[in-house]
């Protein structure tokens, strides 16, 4: 399991180096197969704004550009980048700069004029769309928010951080979170933990006037809870949230479905959302599958399904594969208004048989196979 060490910094402080943390770890019984540096190829990039931006008279792409970095002289950089233009604010690698593949940027001349560094894209950084949107290797990187110039850009862009891969036994299922490896680090390092307090504030009305939920099979499924939001407003996650997922290994997708894996990463409890306006009914089953059905998971496939297989339906047919997967048609999209939470516990025996004859493996499924205790269900 990976997990950015500023991500456990937040629960157990970790008062030395990574090496240093990494061999502790291991020497408490904690498996560790190593560590990564995020942004480590990246050094002397900053922020800087374009003040001028005029085409190179020698050729049809290429602009001759000034650009602040907050030194007292501007820069001028040759840039051929489609979206390059006087007011934007860009990622700036300065002469002397280190880039991913060992690039080493130094001043020169393109096609006659001086160039002193080189305005990046997000391609040139490392650095992925899901983690900062942006134009990627069609353009340069445009800064969506507003910076000091001359700012470190890896902070800015989420890759500043040590990431941990630990390795996590099979009876140790607690570590399967940024909570428990907290606990340990915490054992390991003489620090204390710190668990936040958790509170809710409801509002609206009773969530029975939105949805019914009925548990059919309670031998597999001993706690189920669901919560309704609406007024959703699906979007971009904030940068925190992107930095936190791409460094456990996530993909970014909008801040509904973030929040579900973020929780899942932080607790250790899976969690799913359903757009509750496409669950027929309003109405949440949870059973053992019937001869003849079948669903279209998240991932665009069909798969049929064999009786005794738990599932979610709605009034129906299934929406969801218990523990393992969602379905296709309660997707939570741009559209979606009105939402539903679902944490629950599953058998895990169950999700272990069901996960394996459909071929399916999720980061979820994974959770519930090792045991979730019915207690972190709230």
């Amino acid at each position: 399991m990976k997990i950015p060490m500023q991500w456990i910094n937040e629960y157990a402080k970790i008062p030395m180096d990574p090496e240093t943390y990494m061999n502790r770890m291991i020497m408490c019984g904690d498996g560790v197969e190593g560590y990564e540096n995020l942004g480590a190829e990246v050094d002397n990039v900053v922020v800087g704004r374009v003040l001028t931006c005029v085409p190179h008279p020698d050729s049809d792409h290429l602009h001759i550009t000034t650009v602040d970095v907050g030194e007292e002289q501007p820069l001028q950089i040759v840039c051929g980048a489609p979206n390059c233009e006087a007011g934007i604010l860009v990622p700036v690698a300065k002469v002397g700069a280190h880039l991913p593949g060992g690039v080493k940027i130094k001043k020169g001349k393109l096609r006659g004029v001086v160039s002193e560094g080189m305005l990046c894209s997000s391609d040139e950084l490392g650095v992925p769309v899901e983690l900062y949107p942006s134009v990627g290797s069609a353009g340069l990187l445009i800064f969506q928010e507003d910076h000091p110039l001359g700012a470190d850009v890896r902070p800015i862009l989420g890759i500043d951080d040590t990431v941990m891969d630990f390795e996590v036994l099979a009876n140790r299922p607690d570590c399967l979170s940024v909570w428990g490896m907290a606990r340990e680090t915490a054992v390991a390092c003489g620090t204390e933990f710190h668990q936040p307090e958790i509170t809710v504030k409801e509002c609206g009305g009773d969530v029975h006037d939105y949805v019914k939920v009925d548990v059919e099979a309670a031998d597999l499924c001993p706690r189920y809870i669901a919560r309704v939001m609406k007024d959703v407003r699906v979007g971009p996650s904030p940068m925190w949230l992107r930095k936190y997922l791409h460094g456990a290994g996530m993909r970014s997708i909008n801040n509904v479905v973030d929040i579900t894996n973020f929780v899942m990463l932080e607790t250790g409890h899976p969690m799913h959302a359903f757009d509750l306006d496409m669950v027929e009914g309003h109405h949440i089953i949870v059973r053992k599958a019937v001869e003849g059905e079948h669903i279209t998971t998240l991932d665009g496939k069909s798969h049929p399904l064999t009786p005794g297989q738990l599932v979610i339906c709605d009034a129906q047919k299934p929406s969801c594969l218990a523990g393992i997967m969602g379905g296709e048609e309660s997707e939570i999209t741009e559209k979606t208004r009105t939402m539903m939470f679902e944490c629950a516990v599953f058998d895990r025996a169950s999700t272990r048989v069901t996960s394996r004859s459909l071929g399916i493996r999720t980061e979820s499924s994974g959770r519930f196979e090792k045991g979730v205790s019915v207690k972190t269900a709230m």
